[in-house]
């Protein structure tokens, strides 16, 4: 073929030959027309969801939405996904053979899309030969989403109601032994109140000394006074002791059982406001798009072809 291109002679080339552009193109529009029909391409629907993230917790500088993307790409909401619709049978992919769960991963991943919108909520799209497939992959996807999230929130959780469970039993022990060395006085040597007993006490003591009570009497009451004197010291310092524990105990207590509704919680991480749909229109193959291309590819290797049948009758 000649090295400068001689765009006149185009159009005469294809006047001569315009029987054979027009069986061409109707030949390659024909077979493409069929080779593109359900029974050799099977159709596949799509099934969309758009959500919004609800009661995460970011991390970092990361948005929730951000976050909530990450674990919808999660490999155990795929593998979880793949178990319970029994995908591989259904891509047709034997896992046994050697890179099978690689073929499957990636058909899965050709099959799912979940991408962030302007709007700051998730969208996610999901293809399958069947429609009903597609709805329930969608609504099985949002449904793992919500227990992987509050799976990886219980962790946490857990982890800070067992620290809280031993503050609490530690300050409960505290409480315990307080409370243990108070029973001994109170039995031993009748203090229950020190302040009001020594009150009164002196009291009705003074009140003997100006009457004409017994010395036996004064004597008995005088040396209740004296216990008090070597007791209530311990047992004052014993009670603020047991007051200041069982505030601290109280405070401990009130986090606990917090972090215990926090553990217990059954939440949802999802706002859906676009739901899953059975769709009835599918969107691959686009046959117009094959036919078209197909047919203008086979029109233009003809043209080539007769040109280049050209330039060697030209040569010879």
């Amino acid at each position: 073929m000649s090295s400068e291109v001689n765009f006149n002679g185009f159009l005469p080339l294809v006047q001569r030959n315009w029987r054979l552009f027009v069986v061409v193109g109707i030949t390659a529009a024909t077979l493409s027309g069929i080779f593109s029909g359900p029974t050799f391409i099977k159709p596949r629907y799509m099934s969309t969801a758009t959500v919004y993230p609800v009661n995460l917790n970011s991390y970092s500088i990361e948005t929730r939405t951000d976050q909530l993307l990450q674990l919808l790409e999660s490999n155990s909401i795929r593998d979880s996904l793949i178990k319970q619709f029994d995908l591989a049978k259904w891509y047709e992919v034997d896992t046994t053979a050697n890179g099978g769960y690689f073929a499957l991963y990636n058909e899965f991943n050709d099959r799912v899309d979940i991408t962030k919108t302007r709007f700051e909520s998730v969208q996610i799209e999901v293809v399958d030969e069947n429609p009903v497939r597609a709805r329930d992959l969608v609504n099985g996807m949002l449904k793992q989403v919500n227990l992987l999230a509050r799976r990886l929130q219980r962790e946490k959780s857990t982890e800070v109601l067992q620290i809280a469970e031993r503050a609490l039993g530690h300050e409960r022990h505290k409480l315990d032994s307080v409370e243990a060395k108070l029973d001994v006085l109170r039995r031993t040597s009748g203090l229950l109140n020190y302040e009001a007993q020594t009150k009164e006490l002196t009291k009705g003591y003074v009140r003997m000394l100006s009457t004409s009570t017994s010395q036996a009497q004064k004597d008995a009451v005088l040396k209740m006074i004296r216990d008090l004197e070597e007791k209530g010291g311990e047992f004052r310092q014993l009670t603020e002791l047991s007051n200041l524990f069982r505030s601290n105990y109280d405070r401990l207590l009130t986090e606990y059982e917090k972090v215990v509704n926090d553990v217990t919680k059954e939440l949802t991480y999802t706002n859906v406001v676009v739901y899953p749909e059975v769709s009835d229109k599918k969107v691959f193959p686009v046959r117009w798009v094959i036919v078209s291309s197909v047919t203008f590819s086979a029109l233009f290797l003809c043209f080539v072809l007769l040109l280049w049948r050209d330039d060697r009758r030209t040569r010879a």
